[in-house]
C-alpha cells in the first residue's frame, strides 16, 4: 500500500467567515470587583465524607435502640417473674403450716427483730407502693418506739411484708432486759454510755508516761589516747561494716616519746639518718630530727606521713604532692620545692661535689622527677592559674640559685 495515499492536501480555511468568540459581560458592582458566586453544589470529596458519616450514624442509632429494647425487656420481665415466684413460695409455705406453727413464727419474728422496725414494716402493706416511707429509714431520735403486741401480726401481713435486708442490728448489752420480753425492749444506742460499768473493765492508770521510742544503748565515750581507740570507734559508729584497720591507721595515736614504737620511727634522732628522710619547712630550711620533734602541731607542718610525730616534709613527699589533684596542695609543693632548689644552688648544704647532703637532695629531686613536674605545670595552658604561677616561680628560683652552673652533668 502506498503511504502517500494516507496524506491529504493542506487546505487553508477562510477565517473571515467564522464569528469571533464573545464572552458574557460580568455583572457590574459598586466596588468595581466581580461579585462572588456561591457554589451550591459541594465538592465530590465532601459529598463522599458526608454520606459515610450519615450511614455510620444511622447504623449506630439503630443498634443502640435495638440493644436498649433488648436490655430493658428482660430486666423488667425478670423482676416481675421474681416477685411472682417469691409471692407464690410464701403463700405455699404459709398454707402448709399449722396455726400453731404460724403463731410460733410470729412470736419468733417479734422476739428476733426490733419492734420499731416491725412497726415500720407493717406500715408498708404493699411492696409495690413506692410512695410510702421506707422501712429502713432512721427513726427520729426524739420519738420512742411503742411496743407492738405480737397478736396484731396477721398471716396476710406476714405474707406481704417485704424481705428485710441482711443488716446486723446492734445487739443490746447484757445488763439490758432480755430479748424474750419484747414489750420492754428499747433501741440500743452505741454512742450512749452504759448505765452500769462492767466489773472486768481495767482502770486507765497503767498507761506509759512517755510515747517515745526506746533509746539505743549508751556506749562509753571514746578516748583517743586509749590503746583500743580504733576498735571502740568501729564498734560504736560502724558495727555492721567489716573492719579494715589499714584505713584507720592514720587516726592511731602518736606513740609516746622514747617508747619502742617511737624509736622505730624513720626520723628518730639516731646517729645515722638517710638523706632521703631529711625534712624541710615551708621556707625550704632544713629541720633536724630534734628540732622537728619539738615544733608544735599548730605550725601546720605535721601530716600523716611515715613519721607523724615529726614536723616538715621530705623531698619525696613534696614530689608526690606536686602531682596532687588538689590545687592548694600543688601550690604548696611547688613553692617549697622552689625554695629548696634555691638554697641548694646557693650552697647552703655544700658547695662541692663531695658534700653528701647536697648530692643526696639533688638525687631525691631527680628521683621524684621534680623538674619535669614544674616544667609541665608552668607550660600548661588553662587549668589552675595559681599552680602555673608557683611552678614558674620555682623554676626561676632554680635558675637563680645556679645549681646547673656549679655542677653540670649532675
Amino acid at each position: 500500500m502506498d503511504s502517500t495515499l494516507l496524506i491529504g492536501d493542506i487546505v487553508e480555511r477562510d477565517s473571515s467567515a467564522s464569528k469571533p468568540v464573545e464572552f458574557p459581560a460580568p455583572p457590574s458592582s459598586s466596588t468595581g470587583f466581580p461579585q462572588h458566586k456561591r457554589r451550591w453544589k459541594p465538592s465530590v470529596s465532601r459529598q463522599q465524607k458526608s454520606a459515610v458519616a450519615t450511614s455510620v450514624a444511622t447504623q449506630s442509632d439503630k443498634q443502640d435502640g435495638r440493644q436498649s429494647e433488648i436490655t430493658k425487656t428482660p430486666i423488667r420481665g425478670f423482676e416481675e417473674a421474681e416477685k411472682q415466684r417469691i409471692d407464690q413460695e410464701n403463700r405455699q409455705k404459709i398454707a402448709s403450716m399449722t396455726p400453731q406453727e404460724i403463731a410460733q413464727a410470729q412470736q419468733d419474728i417479734m422476739t428476733g427483730l426490733n419492734p420499731a422496725l416491725i412497726q415500720r414494716l407493717l406500715q408498708r402493706a404493699n411492696i409495690d407502693d413506692d410512695t410510702g416511707p421506707s422501712p429502713f429509714d432512721t427513726p427520729p431520735s426524739e420519738e420512742k418506739a411503742a411496743p407492738f403486741p405480737p397478736s396484731a401480726v396477721t398471716v396476710e401481713d406476714a405474707s406481704t411484708s417485704p424481705e428485710p435486708r441482711r443488716t446486723r442490728e446492734p445487739s443490746p448489752p447484757e445488763d439490758l432486759p432480755s430479748s424474750e420480753d419484747s414489750k420492754t425492749r428499747v433501741a440500743y444506742d452505741e454512742d450512749k454510755a452504759p448505765p452500769q460499768i462492767p466489773a472486768d473493765l481495767f482502770p486507765i492508770t497503767d498507761l506509759p508516761k512517755s510515747t517515745h521510742f526506746p533509746p539505743p544503748p549508751v556506749l562509753p565515750d571514746l578516748d583517743p589516747a586509749g590503746p583500743d581507740f580504733l576498735a571502740t570507734l568501729h564498734e560504736k559508729y560502724f558495727p555492721n561494716l567489716p573492719a579494715d584497720p589499714s584505713k584507720l591507721a592514720w587516726m592511731a595515736p602518736v606513740p609516746s616519746k622514747d617508747s619502742p614504737a617511737d624509736k622505730d620511727s624513720p626520723y628518730y634522732p639516731h646517729p645515722e639518718i638517710s638523706i632521703a628522710a631529711l625534712r624541710f619547712d615551708f621556707r625550704g630550711r632544713f629541720l633536724s630530727p630534734r628540732v622537728s620533734r619539738s615544733i608544735p602541731s599548730t605550725r601546720g607542718l605535721h601530716h600523716h606521713g611515715e613519721a607523724p610525730e615529726a614536723a616538715g616534709y621530705t623531698v619525696a613527699e613534696l614530689a608526690h604532692l606536686a602531682r596532687s589533684s588538689v590545687p592548694a596542695q600543688r601550690c604548696m609543693a611547688y613553692q617549697t620545692l622552689g625554695r629548696i632548689l634555691y638554697r641548694l644552688g646557693q650552697g647552703e648544704w655544700g658547695k662541692t661535689e663531695n658534700d653528701p647532703i647536697a648530692i643526696g637532695i639533688w638525687s631525691s629531686m631527680k628521683q621524684g622527677r621534680v623538674l619535669e613536674s614544674l616544667l609541665e605545670a608552668a607550660a600548661g595552658e588553662g587549668g589552675h592559674r595559681g599552680s602555673r604561677a608557683y611552678a614558674t616561680e620555682a623554676l626561676w628560683l632554680f635558675e637563680k640559685g645556679g645549681w646547673r652552673e656549679k655542677f653540670k652533668g649532675r
